[in-house]
């Protein structure tokens, strides 16, 4: 499994923010680099996120809840999803549309009330094989 680094998550919001003009801020360091460990982490040898559509949106969900970054969160959050999945061999079916819906949507919902399943089935349903 290839995950992403706290780095590579820096790397993709500032390719994000300097295609429309704007300067990537790091708003919450240590957020970002527990953003980075969540879909790694294990208890008693029992992984949190066993699946690669928990995996992904584990890491999609915390970006755009945490706000790592001062601007373009939800950005970044595609943009990881979508890096993740391809760095693991999987292509994503999400349309434009759709993936900006689901990140509205995970924006607009207190984290404590987001249902975290609907996220995950939904990017199980659009992650296929390359």
């Amino acid at each position: 499994m290839r995950y992403l680094t706290a780095t590579e998550l820096i790397a993709l919001t500032t390719r994000v923010l300097l295609a429309h003009h704007q300067e990537p801020v790091i708003r919450n360091a240590a957020g970002l680099e527990s953003i980075a460990a969540l879909p790694q982490q294990a208890f008693f040898e029992t992984d949190a996120y066993p699946t690669l559509d928990r995996k992904l949106g584990i890491v999609f969900i915390k970006i755009i809840n945490l706000h790592p970054f001062a601007d373009g969160n939800k950005r970044t959050a595609v943009a990881a999803l979508w890096t993740m999945a391809g760095l693991n061999g999987y292509h994503l079916t999400f349309t434009n549309e759709e993936l900006v819906q689901i990140a509205l949507e995970t924006a607009q919902i207190e984290d404590r009330q987001l249902n975290y399943d609907a996220i995950y089935q939904a990017i199980k349903k659009h992650l296929i094989k390359a």
